[in-house]
């Protein structure tokens, strides 16, 4: 079985057009520039959000599950209210099956959603505070009945990037990373070689985890998102991913430092124009 990084590396070099492009960002970047960057595990972008409530709001029966990820993307602030009143109780302990009926009266209902959330609680150290970032944290945790991203959720988790990927529809992009939306850029997380794959937002300067590994094969990977959902299949062999909607991307290696320096930059010029 070829690693991953033969498997990678048979994409071969970009061309000399788009390095000089790069050589070109590297040159005016900001010498601070990477400082200002940052990774954040429960960042979900506004166009992101939209796009997962409005696919909720369209199912006829939703799950618990399905539900409870709907209220705490449409009303962040209210479902971290209900979060706090539900560690309240847990806190405060007694009987188990007392503590259960509480959190159904707090809109808990399953086993399955209870368990996630003491876990979640147990989690925090008794001085956080629930905001809207930690409503993403259960979420997810919710959304993860298999496990598949509690090593993101650790505080202290080793992060390398590995390499980046350029996709476009039905062939390799021939410019320097398309769209927003296909551009990924390859996380490990040590020690168990964990992969992830992360979009970065330039708006808010944040790099955020958009799918991980859930299983893999011989010949593939398959990639699921922080809400339980199929993302897509990876080919180890060529790169390609086959999308759920049947669609095919073909994806190409970009070096990481390439991707780094061209976010940074495009980060850069935002700002700036913020700044005007």
């Amino acid at each position: 079985m070829m690693s991953i990084c033969a498997k990678l590396g048979r994409v071969g070099f970009m061309n000399t057009r788009s390095f000089l492009v790069v050589f070109s960002m590297l040159a005016v970047m900001p010498a601070g520039a990477e400082s200002l960057y940052r990774s954040d595990m429960t960042f979900i972008s506004n166009a992101d959000r939209q796009t997962e409530i409005e696919k909720l709001a369209s199912i006829e029966t939703p799950s618990e599950q399905q539900y409870l990820t709907q209220i705490a993307l449409e009303k962040p602030d209210v479902f971290a209210r209900q979060l706090n009143r539900a560690r309240d109780i847990l806190i405060a302990g007694g009987e188990p099956s007392q503590v259960s009926s509480r959190l159904k009266t707090e809109g808990f209902y399953s086993p399955e959603t209870q368990s996630a959330l003491q876990a979640f609680v147990l989690a925090l150290h008794p001085e956080d505070s629930i905001n809207t970032s930690r409503v993403m944290d259960f979420v997810v945790r919710m959304n993860n009945p298999i496990g598949v991203w509690d090593y993101l959720l650790q505080p202290d988790v080793e992060l390398d990037d590995y390499a980046a990927l350029e996709c476009a529809p039905g062939k390799a992009p021939t410019e320097l990373l398309g769209p927003a939306e296909h551009q990924y850029v390859i996380q490990v997380a040590h020690p168990n070689m964990e992969l992830s794959l992360w979009r970065f937002d330039a708006r808010e300067a944040v790099s955020y985890p958009v799918a991980t590994v859930v299983e893999t094969t011989v010949e593939s990977y398959r990639l699921i998102d922080r809400f339980g959902s199929d993302v897509g299949t990876l080919s180890r062999d060529d790169l390609s991913m086959q999308l759920p909607t049947g669609d095919m991307l073909q994806c190409q290696k970009v070096e990481p430092a390439i991707m780094r320096a061209y976010q940074d930059h495009r980060r850069e010029m935002i700002l700036a124009e913020k700044q005007l």
